[in-house]
């Protein structure tokens, strides 16, 4: 399992849900929003791809700020 907080100062919801739309087939995604973050968490994620998911999906998500 891997958890990511994105700081809701910089980061759009927008932008991290069309991410997780994108990477849905390679984890399970849930999406929770705290009082000064959005927590993204992924299980089941691809063996191939667990060490660099994480900074991918991050990198996709600033990729989508506009």
């Amino acid at each position: 399992m891997i958890n990511i907080n994105f700081n809701k100062n910089l980061y759009q919801l927008k932008a991290i849900k069309a991410a997780i739309k994108e990477y849905q087939e390679l984890a399970d995604f849930s999406l929770k929003k705290k009082r000064d973050y959005i927590q993204v968490e992924l299980k089941n994620i691809d063996r191939d791809l667990k060490g660099i998911i994480k900074d991918e999906f991050c990198n996709y998500v600033l990729s989508l700020m506009k």
